[in-house]
């Protein structure tokens, strides 16, 4: 048996998927799907081991509700009675019902949880626990989400990657950079290090955490002083008056030592950013800076024509936001991108995020009603333990927020003052462990699902290939089944599905239903060059320059080292299996450190070490590096709080400037015995 299906994790690259299934031995083997334009017939080790966890003798398939610290297992009608009588029961006090929904799974049908609880005009939650902080920074610059299509990058002279590790993430990315690099395009890596990024790139530029916006701060300086602006973005900019005093507020001393950047560092930007098709000087051969005279630009007229400049692409890694200026940092990557004439060009423009529902219509979700509240989800326990009213019930489905959210034991503490909990989950997550009721979820390849993607224009379906184990039902058919012991009418998702591709990026939405259903995809049309034109989606049609530059505040008493909780190659979040967290050879996490870092004395490492901030400390195990910025602590995030590897019962509640984000990043720590 052979069928098309998609993976719907929480990844950008949304891939197409062959399942295939061998008649005489039954064996499962997950593929890519070949005749998909952006998948293109291989998938990460995520994706291919999705089957695994399906058939894991840990997954929950049956209804279980708590009889007091066990659970036992019971029938659908039960716990869906239960759920339903302790709803109505608080149906004129809605506000004291919260929905969590996070993305644990993607998908059209995945938001049937946030139609119901919006219909019982129940409480939900804002903020982001990934991508807002930049989502919110593009909004502010462009006035929209809009990227060049990801093929695009093949035209590009130079691709700048700003925090991206490829070795973990979109590996369907890596592939086209590893393309133009044989066709010749240079590749420049700016991080803090320790990623799996050298082999890629032809220069490393290693980075102080959080500080990026110093050092493209200084390179817009540079470019505005020597007069090498592009002509047109000038006249399309809105806010050059006030940026340019900021710049002129900072030498390049002060924003080169913010960053922990070279001098050699700004003049190679400075040459990939401004380097002309024909007379340019060869990438790394130096140049002088022009004195720093405190005058910010000349506008001298000098103001270059972006067709002769090699086209530079700039793609920035999530985790740049991810601090408390996160949002500042991105606008800053914008702004050097834009004032260099890279921007609305083949081969340019900077490459974050796009909205991965944009090509299908929810508008059935937002019908239903509207939450009652919101309550900050990056400081959800706090939000939970000071909430007036205060909450009675939850629903969490597609979130393990105790585990992913920062300040878990705050946020453990909160949920078990909750009354009654109600947990959608296929494991006993740390959040599932605390639920009164736990209903059994169908997962990938299991239920019938319609994918966007946060990076290319594709739109995927999701068969289901296998029932789902035992008694486990698809998120769509629990929520239907209790709205309907609620009196609430429920959508049918036959019409749904009809209704889903009607937006106005797919010409045809019942060809395209029929093209979906046979190929397992089609093409949103979107422009394959982004703000072509320079004509930008705020009223005015301009760009919006930053409007600041924030200083950092000194690491508090005790904790000098940043720590990066950062992504884990062979997970996505907290879906990890309990035996890979219990095993002997994985008893601890492991945090990297530079073998030369100061941090080093004074530590015994034939001792057990400990990671610790000012929420607390937990055993780890200590590796060194050679590539890592020295004031940084790296750890693998996803592990489970009951097994003392959930590295956010460490990390301070912080959000970032932009989009209400987990400021994860800007947390400080240390390493002690």
């Amino acid at each position: 048996m052979e069928k098309i299906s998609a993976c719907t994790l929480d990844c950008q690259d949304s891939c197409s998927t062959v399942v295939k299934v061998d008649p005489e031995n039954g064996r499962v083997r997950i593929t890519g799907n070949p005749d998909h334009p952006f998948t293109r017939g291989f998938i990460c080790k995520k994706g291919k081991n999705t089957y695994q966890r399906n058939t894991s003798e840990q997954r929950i398939t049956t209804p279980l509700i708590r009889k007091g610290d066990n659970f036992l297992p019971t029938d659908w009608d039960t716990a869906l009675d239960l759920v339903a009588e302790k709803l109505k029961a608080l149906s004129k006090e809605p506000a004291s019902i919260l929905h969590v929904r996070h993305y644990g799974y993607r998908g059209f049908f995945a938001d049937a949880s946030k139609y119901l609880f919006n219909a019982l005009g129940a409480s939900s939650t804002r903020g982001a626990l990934c991508d807002d902080a930049g989502c919110a920074a593009y909004m502010a610059d462009f006035g929209g989400l809009e990227i060049n299509d990801p093929q695009d990058l093949l035209n590009a002279d130079h691709i700048i990657n700003w925090g991206k590790d490829f070795s973990r993430s979109s590996i369907h990315l890596a592939q086209i950079i590893n393309q133009a690099k044989k066709r010749g395009c240079h590749i420049t890596t700016i991080s803090p290090g320790a990623d799996g990024n050298h082999a890629l790139s032809d220069k490393v530029i290693r980075i102080r955490p959080g500080r990026d916006r110093f050092l493209a701060a200084g390179v817009i300086k540079e470019i505005l002083k020597r007069g090498l602006a592009h002509g047109p973005a000038l006249s399309q900019a809105n806010g050059m008056g006030p940026l340019m005093e900021i710049l002129a507020r900072h030498s390049q001393e002060e924003l080169l030592a913010a960053c922990d950047c070279s001098r050699e560092d700004l003049i190679h930007l400075l040459q990939v950013f401004t380097k002309d098709k024909a007379n340019a000087p060869p990438i790394g051969e130096d140049i002088c800076m022009a004195p720093d005279t405190g005058q910010t630009s000349r506008m001298s007229g000098m103001e270059a024509n972006n067709t002769q400049r090699q086209p530079v692409a700039l793609i920035m890694g999530w985790g740049i936001q991810r601090y408390h200026f996160g949002g500042e940092t991105v606008r800053y990557l914008n702004a050097l991108s834009f004032l260099s004439g890279h921007v609305g060009r083949s081969g340019g423009g900077t490459y974050y995020n796009i909205s991965s529902g944009r090509n299908l219509n929810s508008d059935w979700v937002e019908r239903a009603g509207q939450p009652a509240r919101t309550l900050l989800l990056p400081r959800i326990g706090q939000e939970i333990l000071t909430a007036q009213p205060p909450i009675k019930f939850l629903l969490a489905d597609g979130s393990n927020f105790i585990n992913q959210a920062p300040d878990s034991h705050t946020t453990l503490t909160a949920m078990e003052q909750i009354p009654f909990k109600v947990v959608i989950d296929a494991f006993l997550t740390d959040t599932a462990a605390q639920a009164d009721v736990i209903l059994p979820c169908a997962l990938d390849h299991e239920r019938e699902e319609i994918v966007g993607s946060c990076l290319h224009n594709f739109v995927n379906r999701s068969t289901p290939v296998f029932p789902p184990a035992g008694e486990a039902l698809n998120d769509f058919e629990i929520m239907s089944r209790l709205a309907l012991r609620m009196g609430i009418s429920f959508p049918d998702k036959a019409s749904l599905l009809k209704e889903a591709l009607d937006t106005p990026h797919i010409k045809d939405p019942v060809t395209a239903l029929e093209e979906i259903k046979t190929k397992g995809f089609i093409k949103a049309s979107h422009p394959k060059i982004a703000w072509q034109g320079l004509c930008f989606a705020h009223a005015d049609g301009k760009y919006r320059l930053p409007t600041s530059l924030s200083p950092e505040s000194l690491p508090p008493q005790g904790f000098p080292m940043h720590l990066l909780s950062l992504v884990n190659g062979d997970y996505i979040h907290s879906q990890i299996p309990e035996s890979d967290q219990t095993s002997p050879e994985n008893d601890l996490l492991c945090v990297w450190i530079n073998e030369s870092s100061f941090h080093l004395n004074g530590i015994d490492l034939t001792k057990q070490v400990f990671l610790a901030t000012a929420l607390g400390r937990m055993p780890v195990r200590v590796k060194k590096t050679s590539h890592l910025h020295p004031g940084t602590l790296i750890i693998r995030r996803g592990g489970w709080l009951k097994y003392s590897r959930c590295v956010n019962a460490l990390i301070e509640p912080a959000i970032t400037d932009m989009g209400e984000t987990a400021a994860y990043y800007s947390q400080y720590a240390r390493l002690e015995n």
